[in-house]
């Protein structure tokens, strides 16, 4: 009879999942907090050994700052980037079956469940683009250069995503605004 250790620092991980050490080098800037919420997230897994079509999505609630606060140029530093645009598309599109919904409160639903779901919102990301990386590229060179480019934070494309959601906001803000005042 074997004796198992009755605290495991890391729970098991099924197959197609990556392990939390690869999850974190994917995350590089604050891997810690992504790192814990993805374990969280594996330790409440019922079965580690669920299969491929029947892995359900990484959405556990958590409070998310940068998230909360700065949605989308979050979303696009963390190379989001049509989580980005969808956001970016969303407010304009309420606004324009709904005139002045911005006013009335969809932009801070929108903020507000970005803040609740983005740890999940990205360790999802994070683990569909590893899945990617090991479903396209068998050679670990080609796998590593693709997780390369992949993983990781892009400053350029957060000041990139709020110059998009700043001349976004203008125009609806024109837009709403009487054209006598111009």
């Amino acid at each position: 009879m074997t004796s198992e250790p009755m605290d495991q620092a890391v729970p098991p991980v099924a197959q197609d999942m990556p392990s939390p050490a690869e999850l974190a080098d994917f995350a590089a800037v604050n891997a810690a907090l992504y790192q814990r919420h993805y374990e969280d997230f594996l330790s409440r897994r019922p079965d580690p050994d669920l299969g491929r079509s029947s892995r359900p999505l990484l959405l556990m609630p958590a409070w998310h700052w940068p998230a909360f606060l700065i949605t989308v140029p979050w979303m696009f530093y963390r190379k989001m980037y049509s989580g980005g645009i969808i956001l970016v598309a969303l407010p304009v599109l309420l606004d324009h079956i709904l005139p002045g919904s911005l006013f009335l409160g969809s932009g801070l639903l929108i903020a507000l469940t970005a803040g609740i779901c983005g740890k999940s919102w990205y360790v999802e990301h994070a683990v569909r683009r590893i899945a990617k990386a090991r479903q396209a590229h068998s050679n670990d060179a080609a796998r590593a250069a693709y997780l390369a480019r992949a993983k990781g934070v892009s400053l350029s494309a957060g000041i990139f995503g709020a110059l998009i959601l700043i001349v976004t906001m203008t125009v609806i803000v024109m837009g709403l605004t009487p054209p006598n005042r111009f």
